[in-house]
């Protein structure tokens, strides 16, 4: 009786081929599943951010704006903004700060003496000076020794009253009292990726015509409008360099604040050289995120 040996049957070169192609296919299809999902989340992600930090800084500057300190029947200056375009602004030509902004005046801040308000380590007085900055600049210049990496900036120095009272109170201009390079130290850094902050002061006054109360909106800023410096002093608000000024007995009565901030796939591509204005307009737009927020100050 003959005894069959039981026949061992693979998979036949044809069958491996169609298999392969069949998997990859299909981790062609996993990989392009899974990168679709990472850039959604990471655009979802950096928006996120942009809105985070966009909100956080307007909340801040707001809450000093709601504590201003404006003293009348005299000619100290109170609050001083200008467009400053003395340092460096964008990594080439084509990206610059379209307001390269400073800001400072006096206020009531409430997170002076960081906050130790009514310990050991506060040194009394309640008017505080508060500066404001948006600059291109590596955060870490001359604490690192790394490789340079510099990004749109917001910085905000705080001054505590003792230093506001023997330095800012009672002078004739506040401007450049502290040099840029401690304004922009890294422990007063707040927002990065910020490419644009305006900031638009609404004046109150009585029309001497017809005796109606009037608002005049002065927006600081670079482009679209003539108003690129404005100092308000206790007897009158000075408008240097424009041809429109406002009246004697105006008053501060808000300010509208805008910031755009843009998330860091816009600052990676803005950092390639050479770009033409027409891509560089294109990047920002689709990379962007812009917020206002509107501050009415007390009235006297």
């Amino acid at each position: 009786m003959k005894k069959f040996k039981a026949q061992r049957k693979g998979f036949t070169l044809i069958e491996l081929m169609t298999a392969v192609a069949i998997t990859t296919v299909i981790i062609g299809v996993l990989i392009g599943t899974t990168r679709m999902s990472m850039d959604a989340w990471q655009e979802s992600r950096d928006k996120a951010r942009a809105s985070r930090l966009a909100k956080e800084s307007m909340e801040v500057m707001a809450r000093d704006l709601e504590g201003i300190v404006i003293r009348s029947g005299n000619d100290y200056e109170w609050l001083y903004a200008k467009m400053d375009g003395s340092e460096q602004q964008g990594p080439h030509s084509s990206a610059q700060l379209n307001n390269p902004l400073e800001f400072v005046f006096l206020t009531a801040a409430t997170d002076r003496y960081d906050g130790k308000i009514g310990t050991s380590d506060d040194k009394g007085g309640d008017i505080s000076t508060v500066i404001y900055k948006l600059v291109y600049k590596d955060q870490f210049e001359g604490v690192s020794s790394g490789t340079p990496f510099p990004v749109f900036s917001l910085y905000r120095k705080l001054i505590n009253p003792d230093e506001t009272f023997n330095k800012y109170l009672a002078q004739t201009s506040i401007q450049g009292l502290t040099p840029s390079d401690e304004i922009t130290d890294p422990n007063n850094f707040i927002a990065e990726n910020v490419y644009n902050l305006t900031v638009t002061l609404v004046f109150e006054y009585i029309d001497t015509n017809t005796g109606v109360l009037k608002q005049k909106r002065v927006p600081i800023m670079t482009s679209g409008s003539s108003f690129v410096e404005v100092s308000i002093k206790g007897d009158e608000v000075q408008t240097p360099g424009s041809s429109e000024t406002l009246p004697v007995d105006a008053r501060l009565a808000g300010a509208e604040l805008g910031i755009m901030v843009l998330n860091d796939t816009a600052v990676r591509q803005l950092s390639v050289p050479s770009l033409p204005d027409s891509r560089v307009k294109s990047i920002i737009k689709e990379n962007s995120h812009f917020f206002t927020k509107s501050v009415v100050l007390p009235r006297p």
